[in-house]
């Protein structure tokens, strides 16, 4: 066969490869899925498997919210282009070990948020590629020794949210290139020696939410590139055994939420770099001097939540947060002594003058003067750098003993600011409350109110008499009781102006008319009945009786009923007009005739029926 011949078979393997090409690319999306290129989207859609019709070029697939149960032997075999591979929101429980032959290329799988219990230790042997692996939110307890053997290229691992309780040695000694490590929320109770040994580039490190007692830093390799370490809401009572190498690197260290007392300044001491710490939520009642002179590159720092002694101990802390010029929690609430329970921390100890500068007291003087260490309103000055008191190294903090002078004093402070801030709020508001109501039974039930107003008026108008009877007490009372004669006579006189006619003067306030007379009148300005009988019979005789039941200061001596002067209101029925006098005697009863009485008010008298 010539070269044209030897041509055409060369030309032939070619042209099959770009045809099976073509059709690679032109197939078609598989059902309930989307694909945009290469990339396919298979989600919500129900699936129990792998679709079929994938295209072998796939390189992104994602099968998440969907059924899957199991992931057998070469589940996504024919995928050999897949990048990545997302399976989280499943409900996968078994995993094979051979479930990821044929992906070698695979670089990212995420199967979080599953119902993995546990994983064969070759099971990612398969997948050398991988640069995250994401298996966080599942159900496993343990994990093989070799379970990452082989991933030397992977950057970030996800353990989250398990139920592991130990770490295997060596479990991580090929992820050489590990950069993000998280085994948050997990049961976690100690590490075992060297598990993260391997680790050399880690920047990363998540351990908070688990069941840490102690950090024994010895089992932690000597991490040269860490900056974060998140050991938040353990249990951490110490932390200060094994660390016998300077931390460079650390800049950030979260230990909020745990247990801790007592900072130990070794540990700090070998932290030169930290930028960040959390220490609020723990037990700390107070900071030695050698734990903050340690900090001497915080940029943040977190105190809150903690049980802080008030007393003299908390002085070198304060001292240093006054010269702190970073960003600090400033709730810091004091637990002891009693009398300072719930105050801020600084605020107390400004007020209190707590930590106002002493002077060390001389080997022949053993009485510290009471002028130094009492209490002022006004904070003392603070020394350059943040340190107050004497100069740095010249003298110790005092000591408990040492103020203790001081402390009787502490009860005659006045009232902190913001308790009279809060009792005036309560008054007003108590004020506020009552004029409400008021208000609103005035606008709701008006009719109560006038009654209210009227009862009080009424009280009122029966008091004054009471007052003014003093200053009245020669006006006195009469009431004209007229008894006719016995003969027919007297009704001559009411009918026809003639005849005999009596009254009684009594202080009782009942009249009682004779049934024979019908109607008398009485007009202000005119006679009244008595000075009617005298106008029509001057001869007549008319019989006083002047019968008053006891005896009153105010009628004593009556003698000439002619020489009264009468006042007050007019008689109604009943009533007789008030006449004002002074006798010398009273004498019961006597005869004359009739007297003229000043006018009095209109009042009409029923006589008859």
């Amino acid at each position: 066969m010539g070269p044209p011949g030897r041509g055409r078979w060369l030309l032939a393997p070619l042209l099959v490869q770009a045809w099976l090409a073509v059709g690679v690319a032109e197939r078609p999306c598989p059902r309930s899925c989307r694909c945009d290129g290469k990339i396919v989207y298979c989600e919500s859609g129900g699936f129990r498997d792998a679709p079929r019709g994938l295209s072998g070029g796939c390189q992104g697939l994602s099968l998440r919210y969907n059924s899957l149960a199991a992931l057998r032997t070469a589940h996504f075999s024919g995928l050999n282009q897949l990048i990545w591979l997302y399976l989280d929101h499943n409900y996968i429980s078994a995993v094979d070990g051979r479930a990821f032959q044929g992906v070698r290329r695979l670089k990212e799988l995420i199967l979080s948020s599953n119902k993995i219990t546990h994983l064969p230790n070759n099971t990612f042997q398969a997948v050398p590629n991988l640069r995250n692996l994401d298996l966080s939110y599942n159900k496993l307890q343990e994990l093989q020794p070799g379970q990452f053997q082989g991933l030397r290229k992977l950057l970030s691992l996800h353990l989250r949210s398990n139920s592991l309780k130990t770490l295997p040695v060596r479990l991580f000694q090929d992820c050489r290139n590990l950069e993000f490590l998280d085994l948050g929320y997990n049961r976690l109770r100690s590490i075992g020696r060297n598990a993260f040994y391997g680790l050399l580039r880690l920047t990363e490190l998540h351990l908070e939410h688990n069941q840490f007692s102690k950090i024994n830093f010895s089992n932690f390799p000597r991490f040269s590139n860490l900056r974060a370490l998140y050991l938040q809401w353990n249990r951490i009572r110490s932390m200060s055994q094994g660390l016998t190498w300077t931390w460079t690197s650390l800049q950030k260290l979260d230990l909020s939420g745990n247990e801790l007392q007592v900072l130990e300044a070794d540990v700090y001491q070998r932290l030169p770099n930290l930028h960040t710490l959390s220490l609020d939520s723990n037990k700390l009642s107070n900071v030695s001097r050698e734990t903050v002179d340690a900090w001497i590159s915080l940029t943040t720092i977190s105190l809150a939540g903690n049980v802080w002694d008030c007393g003299p101990v908390v002085c070198p802390l304060v001292a240093w947060l006054r010269g702190f010029r970073g960003n600090k929690e400033a709730t810091m609430i004091c637990a002891a002594p009693k009398e300072a329970q719930g105050e801020k921390v600084m605020d107390t100890v400004e007020k209190r003058g707590i930590c106002k500068a002493t002077p060390t007291p001389s080997t022949t003087t053993p009485v510290m003067s009471t002028m130094a260490i009492r209490p002022d309103r006004v904070a003392p000055p603070s020394l350059p750098g943040g340190v107050e008191g004497p100069a740095r190294g010249a003298a110790p903090s005092p000591t408990p003993s040492q103020a203790a002078p001081s402390l009787p004093e502490l009860e005659f402070e006045h009232v902190s600011f913001h308790k009279i801030i809060a009792g005036s709020v309560a008054l007003f508001l108590s004020v506020a409350m009552i004029l409400l109501v008021i208000y609103v039974s005035w606008r709701r039930y008006p009719g109560s109110v006038r009654q209210l107003q009227e009862h009080s008026a009424r009280r009122h108008r029966r008091r004054a008499p009471e007052t003014e009877r003093p200053l009245a007490s020669p006006l006195q009372e009469y009431y004209v009781d007229y008894k006719p004669g016995p003969s027919s006579e007297t009704m001559d006189v009411l009918v026809n102006g003639s005849g005999p006619c009596a009254y009684t003067i009594s202080g009782s306030r009942d009249c009682e008319i004779p049934q024979q007379v019908s109607v008398l009148t009485f007009y202000r300005q005119e006679p009244p009945l008595v000075d009617y009988c005298q106008a029509h019979q001057p001869a007549a005789t008319l019989r006083l009786n002047m019968a008053f039941e006891g005896s009153h200061p105010g009628l004593g001596g009556l003698e000439e009923l002619g020489s009264t002067q009468t006042s007050g209101p007019a008689p109604t029925r009943g009533r007789a007009p008030t006449v004002t006098q002074t006798p010398s005697t009273l004498r019961l009863p006597r005869e004359g005739p009739c007297v003229t009485f000043p006018s009095v008010e209109r009042s009409t008298l029923g006589l008859g029926h």
